[in-house]
């Protein structure tokens, strides 16, 4: 029989990291609940518990008096004899660490502590411990501030062992001995006391991995694919906004680029929008239904998202895009055409299932094309790859192709010079825009310094490690109003980013210079994340030596690191142990304005081959669906946290398209997203000169609220670009 181990979450946001950490280490099944769901009470598990060798007790946000935030795990404490088994208890203490790295002075004698070495931890608490009846300590660190606070400790009668830090961090060090202790001393005591584990009774219905959207969904078979048609050239000094300007880009009401216009960024793409053929979908948060139509028809049609799809619009795009599914086209280009747009931060929101505190307007939370044709541009060689998927499409590839051919010189090879550092090769700078005097009316200094405060109580209370609050900027522009294509040339002459785009699509425009990738998948199952934290502005004197030195600071590093530790931890919940890694730790980059912090987590989608496997495959869009909002945009605990936000930002509208991901999830089973920061966006129903900006930052324990002020001035300056010189 193969070991199982009981994983109860209290809703944190690294709890599957360490559902990962103990797999790998024990070789036991992993099975994971909640602290209230799906046993609201301790009699509802009892029946389980003993098929289960031990059970690990995660971390959470809130305090131990309070209820709800603990759910079932007093009972744990107070289990009987008869179903007593060994726990690994990950506690909340109270010093506000979060994020910080310790080193941890320990009982050598320890059994948990055998054979560990020197022991360096990353701690996320704010409440302070000490010990209690029948409690030996174990382990502590000796804080300046704080004194000596307990990290570790065992009860003198029960088999219960915790540790106050997270073992499961990417900067924690000699943890993995320390889970593996446990499993040892967990196997002897229940040898010991005769416990034998029996088989799990019928009933239980808790997985390893967590069914994929396929799985859940009906879906049709696809009896056919469809056939990707591609015509190629390669061109010098190639300008990408020239070609969407002979694409009628200033005169086409719905329009879609996704441009990288910076390194690492190497592709830009164009999903055209072809009038009579390309479908829209739309959807609004709380709604039961999507909204479906063609681009130049009138009207549009109701797509209940009930069954098969049980009220999800993630299960139905996943249904959709994979009958979409197509094959033939060239192996170097990430995108062949499929679905393109943005999902908003309330999307995300739902996700979570967390309500929405304010009246919804109806604006569209996933506004999204689905392009049959579109034109790749590859910034390293000069390759151009013109594509469709309606068939017998060969007049508007090869008219396409002359089209290019007439704007640009041409080459017959691929270009050998690389782009240059950071940069890629635009063309020729584009004619400075005339100044438009716009009207800017900044988020009130004092209330967004009063409200960084504020976030810092929560973190004191323990109910958040760190808080990415945000404002909202208004930029008013007087008639006649400038074009939203001129304004976007404007910004991505100012700001180049590598994560760029224009889109306007269903009375939604986007200008973005965003620096940021969220999520990129490939054919092959590769998916990267690349999360920003922490930003240094570039000044005549701000060297890249002086950027890294403030950047490498603690506080810098644990805005990073918690961010780091929460996207793991999503990636885990999709791909499980072993297939999520951190290839950049916490690196300085160089961009056009600012010099950021940035990491790098990748991951393998790995599909079980076996005859009993499940016959629908996970894919891009489950790691999509699971992991909105980008954590980069909430904090962490990322549950806890979106709710907190929601209240501070109350006098707000809703963060709306700001804070959402902007890409595409293409026929080949590839997807790029952006976080949508270092952007202006517009709601056409509010006027064509009401632009839309949003920026803040990541309140932690070691915030200033002057510091985080400037912090916000700084990021929204980027987006400003479109409109000031």
């Amino acid at each position: 029989m193969i070991p199982k181990i009981l994983l109860i979450d209290a809703y944190d946001s690294f709890s599957h990291n360490l559902s990962a950490q103990v797999k790998l280490i024990t070789k036991a099944e992993v099975h994971t609940i909640h602290i209230d769901s799906p046993y609201s009470s301790i009699s509802g598990l009892l029946p389980y518990l003993p098929s289960f060798t031990a059970i690990v007790v995660g971390p959470g946000p809130g305090h131990p008096s309070i209820p709800t935030d603990v759910g079932i795990l007093p009972e744990i404490w107070r289990l009987a004899d008869e179903f007593l088994l060994p726990v690994f208890g990950v506690e909340r203490l109270s010093t506000v660490k979060h994020g910080l790295t310790a080193e941890v002075d320990y009982n050598a004698d320890s059994d948990l502590f055998e054979g560990v070495g020197d022991l360096t931890v990353v701690r996320y608490h704010s409440l302070h411990a000490t010990l209690g009846e029948d409690m030996e300590a174990l382990a502590w660190c000796t804080d300046s501030e704080n004194g000596r606070v307990l990290m570790a400790a065992k009860h003198t009668q029960k088999p219960f062992w915790a540790v106050q830090y997270h073992p499961e961090s990417i900067c924690t060090e000699g943890s993995d001995v320390i889970v593996a202790n446990f499993w040892k001393l967990a196997q002897r005591w229940n040898k010991e006391n005769g416990r034998e584990l029996k088989e799990i009774p019928e009933g239980w219905g808790i997985r390893e991995r967590e069914r994929s959207l396929l799985e859940q969904v009906d879906a049709p078979v696809v009896t056919g694919k469809g056939e990707v048609q591609t015509v190629e050239l390669f061109t010098r000094g190639l300008d990408v906004g020239r070609i969407c300007e002979v694409l009628g880009v200033e005169s086409q009401k719905e329009f879609v680029l996704l441009e990288s216009a910076a390194a690492p960024g190497r592709w830009s793409i164009i999903g055209v929008i072809t009038p009579g053929i390309t479908q829209l979908f739309r959807y609004t948060v709380g709604d039961s239904y999507l909204s479906l139509s063609v681009v130049g028809k009138e009207g549009s049609t109701k797509e209940q998202l009930t069954e098969p799809y049980n009220s999800s619009v993630w299960k139905y795009l996943a249904s959709y895009i994979d009958t979409r599914k197509a094959v033939g086209g060239r192996e170097e280009s990430p995108f062949w055409g499929g679905l393109v747009g943005y999902f908003s931060y309330e999307m995300g929101v739902e996700s979570l299932e967390v309500p929405l505190l304010r009246t919804r307007n109806r604006r569209p939370d996933v506004n999204l094309a689905f392009t049959e044709r579109s034109i790749c541009f590859d910034h390293h060689t000069g390759q151009v790859l013109i594509q469709s998927l309606i068939p017998l499409d060969s007049e508007w590839l090869e008219s396409t192709k002359v089209l290019l051919q007439q704007t640009h010189d041409i080459s017959l090879t691929p270009s050998t010079t690389p782009p240059p550092p950071g940069e890629q090769p635009m063309g020729k700078p584009r004619k400075q825009p005339a100044p438009i005097n716009p009207t800017i009316t900044l988020p009130d200094r004092q209330r967004y310094m009063d409200l960084v405060r504020k976030s810092q109580t929560y973190l004191a209370s323990g109910d958040s490690y760190e808080l990415c609050f945000t404002g909202r900027t208004l930029v008013s522009l007087s008639a006649p109003y400038p074009s939203a294509w001129s304004l976007y040339s404007s910004l991505r002459l100012r700001n180049p980013a590598p994560y760029a785009g224009f889109l306007a699509l269903q009375g939604v425009t986007v200008l973005s210079s965003s620096p940021e990738r969220f999520l990129s998948y490939s054919r092959s199952g590769k998916v990267q994340l690349r999360p920003i934290k922490g930003t240094v502005k570039k000044t005549p004197d701000m060297t890249r030596q002086k950027a890294e030195a403030i950047l490498n600071t603690p506080k810098e590093r644990a805005e990073n690191l918690m961010i780091l530790d929460l996207i793991r931890h999503d990636l885990h919940r999709i791909l499980g142990a072993g297939n999520v890694e951190v290839t950049q730790l916490m690196k300085v980059e160089e961009y056009k304005s600012v010099f950021q912090l940035v990491s790098v987590i990748e991951g393998t989608i790995q599909n079980d081959t076996a005859a009993d496997a499940p016959t629908a495959p996970l894919t891009g869009l489950d790691i999509l669906s699971t992991s909105l909002p980008p954590g980069s945009m909430t904090g962490a605990p990322k549950k806890r946290s979106v709710d907190i936000l929601q209240h501070l930002e109350k006098e707000d509208e809703e963060r709306g398209v700001y804070s959402g991901v902007m890409g595409y999830m293409s026929v080949c089973g590839a997807g790029d997203w952006n976080v949508i920061i270092r952007s202006a966006y517009r709601y056409d129903e509010e006027g064509m000169g009401r632009w839309w900006l949003g920026a803040g930052g990541a309140v932690t324990a070691l915030s200033t609220p002057e510091g985080e002020e400037e912090e916000m001035r700084v990021k929204l300056e980027s987006g400003l670009g479109a409109f000031v010189g």
